[in-house]
């Protein structure tokens, strides 16, 4: 246990950051490390934590970010700080608007930057998430299906990933043709995760290229919507986003993919998401292959075998529906 004392201001550090085994997270490891002396002298400068006894536990799961959970008096904060220094705007602007569309997410007190990193500072849920209390009966996972349709319904403009407070391309076909794809296409071509038993990459991005083009806007896409994400409250509360700017159908796509990566089926929330609207189930199946192509380079790195097999195997299963002509 390690303490340090700024002016009145005591601070309790209760653990260490955890680190990852995997060298493919090795940057990571070192960044997660190294903010350490800003967070404390965040804490001992800001107005809400001054003259306070503050104990400090920093989260053990998540790779991504440096999330510490603050403790004063009898008040509970999160402070986030994603590790990435390319992509890491975004977090406040799409849980504030999520919020004015009526869904639960943790408020958000304050965002700005510490050292080269942004961060977001905000309340703190008390709840486990679904996939700590096993939560899996049909009214869940419809509720899922429902938030995630209402959160897409603020309507945005571009693609990708938010920089300088706006979407990183103007259009789908940008964001396709930008480096982040073409190094993730690359990498699955070179190591041959997938072939034309799982469906043509090329049929994959017509059909997302025309979707986009039908429904002509973007969303605010949550891009990694599941139940790790997901404290189980009642409502849901939504936490924890990828911030990207994409149509509906690729990120209702990557919550399919978390489903069948880890063996669930993803039939409920899709029910839940539309009800009686009208979808095209073709470009759906094609944002489920496109974000498998995304996940697949880091589940090869890690090794994660079983990920992969599941996968691969909902693609073969549906690749007819690529196929199909017409709608």
């Amino acid at each position: 246990m390690e303490s340090q004392e700024n002016n009145k201001t005591k601070i309790i550090f209760n653990n260490e950051p955890k680190l990852s085994e995997h060298e493919v997270d090795s940057k990571f490891n070192e960044r997660r490390s190294g903010l350490i002396p800003y967070v404390k002298d965040f804490i001992s400068n800001h107005e809400l934590f001054r003259d306070k006894e503050v104990g400090v536990t920093f989260a053990e799961k998540g790779v991504s970010s440096l999330v510490c959970i603050i403790e004063a008096v009898d008040e509970k904060f999160v402070l986030k700080i994603p590790l990435s220094l390319t992509y890491s705007e975004g977090e406040a602007l799409f849980l504030n608007t999520w919020e004015d569309a009526g869904v639960k997410v943790p408020h958000v007190i304050e965002g700005g930057t510490i050292g080269d990193h942004s961060y977001i500072l905000m309340e703190h849920i008390d709840a486990p998430t679904i996939s700590e209390s096993g939560s899996d009966d049909y009214k869940f996972h419809i509720e899922m299906g429902d938030t995630l349709r209402r959160m897409h319904e603020p309507e945005a403009q571009g693609y990708g990933h938010v920089v300088d407070g706006k979407a990183e391309f103007e259009t789908f076909e940008e964001w396709l043709n930008g480096p982040d794809m073409k190094k993730r296409i690359d990498y699955v071509k070179e190591h041959e995760l997938l072939s034309d038993d799982h469906g043509s990459l090329d049929n994959v991005l017509e059909i997302l290229t025309q979707q986009t083009k039908k429904e002509d806007r973007s969303s605010y896409c949550h891009d990694d919507f599941g139940g790790s994400n997901i404290f189980d409250t009642d409502p849901i509360t939504v936490f924890d986003p990828n911030p990207r700017f994409n149509n509906r159908y690729i990120d209702l796509g990557k919550t399919i993919v978390n489903h069948i990566a880890a063996g669930i089926s993803p039939d409920k929330i899709i029910e839940g998401y539309f009800g009686s609207e009208p979808y095209s189930e073709q470009a759906l199946v094609a944002g489920t292959f496109l974000n498998t192509l995304m996940k697949l380079p880091y589940q090869h790195k890690k090794n994660r075998t079983e990920v992969m097999k599941n996968l691969k195997e909902y693609l073969v299963k549906n690749k007819h529906i690529l196929e199909e002509s017409g709608e």
